[in-house]
């Protein structure tokens, strides 16, 4: 057994741990790279959480500035209420800020609002609060005060040098005691201030009355400065007022402006909060989101790595356990090898059984015929039947390889079954005559005769059952019964071949079917030694490949019985029997034939067939030929055409012709191309039928059956069309070129001749004339190294050797177009195998000289 499927085994479970190894890297550095993936978003996002928000960082700095704004204010206030610039550049990098918290909420169009209600707050409390300065400072600044006071100072001085006039008066003087409450006011609240009329509020008066004498002059000027002075105390006391006032109101609205400007920040700021607390949330839920995503993801990549491991891990295991299977399977091949080995060389040692059966024939009749003056026909015929089975034999045997793949070529056509069991029973009859042993019949025909199957196949199998029944009995008899059931159009066949010899064991008949097996007892080896053990082996792949059956009861020392059992179908006579049956000469419906063929035996032995039964036929030598007459071709029914010709092959001339003539002409392909693909090739390609080269008279006319004139055979003597039924059990075996002997059967020529020696040596010196000339085209072919050519003459010369009567070298040359068909340039074998064959026809060639 080849190691092809080891190595090949070897390499799949090689690539699959490839692949495994491969699947694993991938699943680890996608694995890798999501892990990369996740983990940079979740530190990006971890960075964007712990980053500040610079929302929330500005704001706070602002609410800072506000505050450190409100402190300076006071401050600015109390120190230095005329030094304004620190004042305004705070206020100035306030409202930048405020200028770049609005750039961060640049699309937030409420907050933009707020900050721009901030911003013009802070600009109204900076005025408010440089109005509320002036006021203070008016407030604290006593200077109009102070002139209002000089003012008074100076009207009072002056009414004093005015008095000139002395006069008696009476002076009280009255020392008013407030209560403790007006000790405590302020030097502008007691000036400025409201009395207060409530009994709460009394004071205690001293009164004390001087008598003093005054100037009346000066009274007078008194009484004028008495009422400017209190007028003008009652205007600065008014002013005071207005001033108080204006200062509660200013301070009020500082106040409320510094509200809410603290309020709309802590707004803005609850707001800004707000968002980053959800931004943060956020955040937190996108990083939980490409944790779970990169989770998720490593996890369906370990999981597809996972199946896909198990699913290589499926294919490793079934690939070894394959392996195992290969490796039994090996072992049990080479122990079978070993063992068919030993059983071919007791094959390769004995001689063969299936060629023992019809030589002994052969020769039994032969010795028959050397004792009698005037052979008698029937022993004739008796040594022809055996050997054309044996020369059928030796192509199954030769073909080895067929017979081990249990490959047979199994044909169906009509035959005379008690016609064959007849000739079987006759083939057999002297073997068991020299034995000693009765050959008996049980023949239950009814009224059937013709039947559909394989004539030749059949013979096989009861030549072989009846041989091996004569070779292992040695006293009594050889029973063959044949009979059948009738179902519908189908025959259940039943042939029993019935011994009195040596019986088979149990343990021998599970193995006698086996490849060259045989029941090897020791007391019998001599009976064995005449076998190959291919027998059984044979004729069982015959019937099963028929759709039948076969069994053996046996008894070790009372015999043996073989059953088969096979299914044929009713059949009408055939055409073929009709013809060769006809004494007298046929009769045709006029019709016209061509034939066209470069080989001109062929045309020449169609012709004397044609003739001979007054057929219209016209012969061509090329393809161009036939061609240029195809507008002469009223009455033309048929066209013979080989397939092998140099100008065109019967192909393509049938394809042109089908152009042309459509279907109403049958053509039919003359070849020896037999094997059943070729076959069907050429039947799917156009042609109606086949003629197979050699072919007999009979054969030929058998094309032209539906020709026939009615009196010739009766109504129902129709001839299926003889191409779907050709008999390939000898065409299609090709035999080894080593054969020595040069076979030429010259039986069918001179059938086909009617034993005209003068036509049949015409026939003969025409064809060694063709053949002397296509053996020198060979040799310029062969120096040429022209395959091409080379096919078509092996082809050409196959097709004449074998219907000159040469079929063993027919199918060589057969062979040899073959090989050339699959080769571009001849090879040494090939070249060697022409000069062999070659030398081979000139030995024919030279025995055709001596007849």
């Amino acid at each position: 057994m080849s190691d092809t499927p080891k190595k090949s085994l070897f390499k799949a479970i090689k690539g699959k741990v490839i692949i495994a190894l491969l699947l694993a890297c991938f699943a680890l550095i996608m694995a890798w790279a999501v892990s990369k993936v996740a983990f940079n978003e979740m530190l990006n996002t971890v960075e964007n959480i712990s980053t500040p928000s610079e929302r929330l960082r500005m704001v706070n700095r602002i609410s800072l500035k506000i505050s450190r704004l409100d402190q300076l204010q006071k401050t600015q206030a109390s120190n230095d209420p005329k030094n304004y610039s620190k004042l305004l550049k705070e206020s100035g990098e306030l409202r930048a800020s405020l200028d770049s918290l609005s750039s961060l909420y640049a699309k937030d169009s409420v907050q933009l609002q707020r900050i721009g209600s901030i911003q013009k707050l802070l600009k109204e409390r900076d005025n408010q609060f440089l109005n509320y300065l002036k006021v203070r400072e008016r407030l604290v600044n006593n200077k109009s005060f102070s002139t209002q006071v000089q003012n008074l100072s100076e009207m009072v001085n002056k009414s004093g040098n005015d008095s000139t006039v002395l006069a008696s008066q009476l002076q009280t003087s009255t020392t008013t005691i407030y209560s403790s409450e007006d000790k405590n006011r302020g030097f502008f609240g007691r000036l400025f201030g409201k009395k207060k009329d409530s009994e709460d509020n009394k004071s205690y008066k001293i009164i004390n009355e001087k008598n003093l004498k005054v100037d009346t002059i000066s009274l007078s000027n008194e009484d004028k400065t008495s009422k400017s002075l209190e007028e003008t105390l009652r205007n600065i006391e008014k002013e005071q007022k207005r001033n108080s006032a204006r200062f509660l109101n200013k301070e009020a609205e500082l106040a409320n402006a510094n509200n809410l400007l603290i309020n709309q920040m802590l707004d803005i700021l609850r707001k800004v909060e707000s968002e980053v607390v959800t931004q943060i949330e956020l955040n937190g839920i996108q990083a939980k989101h490409v944790v779970n995503t990169g989770i998720n993801t490593i996890s369906v990549i370990m999981l597809v790595f996972f199946l896909l491991m198990l699913l290589m891990l499926y294919f490793i295991l079934t690939d070894i356990t394959r392996s195992n299977r290969y490796k039994n399977e090996l072992e049990q091949a080479r122990d079978l090898a070993e063992y068919h080995g030993m059983a071919k060389q007791r094959f390769l040692s004995n001689m063969s059984h299936e060629i023992r059966t019809p030589l002994q024939s052969i020769i039994g009749y032969a010795e028959l015929i050397r004792q009698q003056e005037k052979p008698n026909p029937r022993d004739i015929d008796a040594i022809y039947h055996s050997s054309e089975h044996l020369l059928q034999i030796v192509n199954e045997v030769l073909d080895y390889n067929r017979i081990i793949s249990g490959k047979f070529t199994f044909i169906e056509k009509p035959f005379d079954i008690a016609k064959l069991l007849e000739e079987v029973i006759f083939v057999m009859r002297p073997q068991a005559e020299r034995k000693s042993l009765n050959l008996l019949t049980e023949i239950s025909l009814h009224e059937t005769k013709y039947i559909n199957g394989d004539p030749f196949r059949l013979k096989q199998i009861l030549y072989n059952l009846l041989g091996n029944a004569i070779k292992f009995t040695n006293e009594g008899e050889v029973v063959l019964s044949v009979f059948y059931k009738r179902q519908g159009e189908s025959l259940h066949f039943t042939f029993m071949v019935r011994d009195t010899g040596i019986g088979i064991s149990e343990a021998s008949k599970a193995v006698i079917f086996n490849e060259f097996e045989q029941v090897n007892e020791n007391d019998q080896e001599v009976l064995h030694q005449a076998g190959t053990g291919l027998g059984l082996t044979i004729i069982k792949s015959l019937i099963e490949t028929q759709g039948g059956r076969i069994y053996v009861k046996s008894k070790e020392g009372v015999g043996s019985v073989f059953t088969v059992y096979l299914t044929f179908k009713i059949a009408e006579e055939p055409i073929e029997e009709k013809l060769s049956q006809s004494k007298d000469r046929l009769s045709w419906k006029p019709f016209k034939v061509w034939v066209v063929d470069d080989d001109p035996l062929i045309l020449e032995l169609c012709s004397i067939i044609f003739e001979r039964n007054h057929i219209d036929y016209t012969s061509f030598n090329s393809p161009v030929q036939l061609l240029h007459e195809t507008e002469e071709a009223a009455g033309l029914k048929y066209i013979l055409l080989d397939m092998r010709m140099p100008e065109m092959n019967g192909i393509e001339l049938c394809q042109l012709l089908r152009k042309k003539m459509g279907n109403t002409v049958k053509i039919f392909a003359i070849t020896a191309q037999v094997l059943p693909d070729e076959r069907e090739f050429l039947l799917n390609n156009g042609f109606d039928g086949l003629v197979m080269k050699p072919f007999r008279e009979n054969e030929l006319l058998a094309v032209f059956s539906e020709e026939l004139e009615a009196q010739s055979f009766s109504k129902e003597a129709k001839l299926v069309v003889e191409d779907k039924k050709i008999d390939l059990a000898v065409t299609d075996a090709v035999a080894d070129p080593v054969l020595d002997a040069i076979e030429l059967d010259l039986g069918p020529l001179r059938k086909m001749t009617f034993d005209d020696e003068e036509q049949l040596k015409k026939i003969l010196n025409r064809f060694t004339l063709d053949c002397e000339n296509d053996l020198q085209e060979l040799t310029e072919a062969m120096q040429k190294e022209d395959t091409e050519k080379l096919g078509l003459l092996s082809h050409r010369l196959a097709g004449r050797i074998a219907q000159i009567g040469s079929r063993n070298l027919a199918s060589d040359f057969r062979q040899l177009e073959l090989v050339f068909h699959q080769q571009s340039i001849p090879d040494e074998k090939s070249k060697k195998t022409v000069v062999e064959l070659s030398a081979k026809l000139k030995q024919l060639i030279d025995q055709i000289h001596k007849l």
